[in-house]
């Protein structure tokens, strides 16, 4: 009988422990700070980023293989055109010291004679130039002369060298061209800018400069995919090539139709990639939900935001990096 006993007790314990329902572990929610979205009008300025440059950059070589023997210039010298920069002795010149002195004087001959047919008016500029190509390859000693006043942005080889014919030796920044930023911009703010829009250029340590929109590629890079905008300075005293620089464009376009969009704080944007990128959106039960959006760019408000949210809604800021799909929000009360 008591062995029986202990079984009923046993059997009344264990229904006991089936009936009961399980403790729900409360889910604590995550604290943030939201910012509540709203319609705005997106006309007005656009912010590019990119470098500063020369924009005509050339690289200029000797017409023919040898040994360095001069370099009479360094990289940040400034050059004027017409500017001995280096010399070289030929090493392809022959072994009959004559008859290389016979094909320099013909080449010689030949090109003065085309100058003063130019001058006359009967030759063009590229029998010049060929008969000056000609000239150079016969000399013995080959020289770099300057094609522009400008500065000298690199030099690549060491006196005594033996270079290659058309071997970068150095390269010359040229002053007639001007200094630009070639900045990138996306599909949609390329259709808001154009040629001679007015610009604000922040470099870091330097005092603003202003310039203008000069030049807009008709074609997307397939590399960076975007369009290339130059945006030529007023005042480029005293830049350098390859200074990180941001343009803010008055891109105002006269007829263009009214452009409008959201901007929300930067914070706000998580696993960003180009043009796209995602947030968190408390829904009106207090959860968050994640939420891809399109951007395009920044203003100094913060992301422009051009698709994935509605005026209204409520995108988290401060704390989106702690939240997770589905987790329940307390909004953080100033």
């Amino acid at each position: 009988m008591a062995a029986l006993a202990g079984l009923l007790a046993a059997a009344c314990s264990q229904g006991d422990a089936a009936t009961t329902p399980p403790v729900e572990q409360k889910i604590q929610p995550v604290q943030v700070e939201v910012y509540r979205v709203e319609q705005t009008d997106l006309d007005g300025v656009i912010r590019a980023s990119g470098q500063v440059a020369f924009k005509s950059e050339t690289l200029l070589s000797f017409s023919a293989p040898g040994v360095i023997e001069t370099l009479n210039v360094d990289g940040g010298d400034r050059v004027h055109a017409g500017q001995l920069l280096a010399t070289l002795r030929r090493t392809t010149v022959g072994a009959d010291a004559a008859e290389a002195e016979i094909v320099r004087q013909t080449a010689q001959q030949t090109y003065d004679r085309v100058t003063r047919l130019q001058a006359a008016g009967a030759a063009s500029q590229a029998d010049v130039d060929s008969a000056r190509l000609a000239l150079e390859r016969a000399r013995q000693t080959v020289s770099i002369v300057s094609p522009a006043s400008g500065v000298i942005l690199s030099r690549a080889v060491e006196r005594g060298q033996v270079v290659t014919q058309g071997q970068a030796v150095f390269q010359l920044g040229e002053d007639r061209a001007g200094v630009i930023v070639r900045a990138q911009l996306s599909s949609v703010e390329v259709t808001r800018v154009k040629t001679g829009d007015v610009a604000r250029i922040e470099i870091q340590g330097r005092e603003p400069r202003t310039g203008r929109v000069s030049q807009i590629s008709p074609k997307m890079s397939a590399g960076m995919g975007s369009f290339e905008a130059e945006i030529r300075f007023d005042d480029a005293s005293g830049l350098r090539s390859g200074e990180v620089a941001e343009a803010i464009i008055s891109a105002k376009a006269g007829d263009a139709p009214s452009k409008s969009g959201m901007i929300i704080p930067a914070i706000a944007l998580i696993d960003a990639r180009a043009d796209q990128g995602m947030v968190y959106v408390v829904d009106d039960k207090g959860i968050a939900r994640r939420r891809a959006v399109q951007t395009e760019g920044m203003t100094d408000a913060g992301v422009v935001v051009i698709a994935g949210l509605q005026p209204g809604d409520s995108v988290v800021t401060r704390g989106a990096s702690m939240v997770r799909e589905g987790d329940p929000i307390s909004v953080k009360q100033d």
